[in-house]
């Protein structure tokens, strides 16, 4: 299954020759990111200011297939591209009816804040996020 979800291009978020800045592909996926986490069941609180654990980015890489432009919107498909012992990898596609225009993919390591040492995905966690297992 893929969530579905959609971003507008600001005006700020383009260069001088209206293209959206390369690294601002990272801050829409977040945002997108951000949709999902809550669309699957957790208050934003229970998820960004969990006490217990924390899900930081451990990696991140981006493809650039097409100009997005500011003042358009972008289909964001997520999936959950493999899903770990202590880390989860989503997938971003931001398109434009048929065509992708960027590619985000971002591994997030789930760790306890105590040890900040990673620990095994939740099971709560695990639970809501297989379905979107591509």
């Amino acid at each position: 299954m893929t969530y579905k979800t959609s971003v507008q291009i600001r005006f700020h978020e383009g260069d001088p020759a209206g293209i959206t800045f390369f690294a601002n592909a990272y801050a829409l996926a977040h945002a997108a990111y951000e949709t999902f986490v809550t669309s699957i069941g957790f208050s934003w609180a229970e998820w960004f200011e969990n006490e217990s654990w924390a899900v930081p980015i451990r990696h991140s890489e981006c493809e650039h297939l097409a100009p997005m432009r500011p003042g358009r919107s972008y289909d964001v498909h997520i999936t959950v591209e493999k899903l770990g012992e202590s880390s989860v990898s989503l997938k971003y596609s931001f398109q434009d009816g048929a065509k992708s225009h960027a590619e985000v993919t971002l591994v997030h390591t789930f760790i306890d804040l105590k040890k900040l040492a990673k620990i095994r995905v939740p099971d709560l966690v695990r639970e809501r996020l297989k379905p979107y297992l591509a």
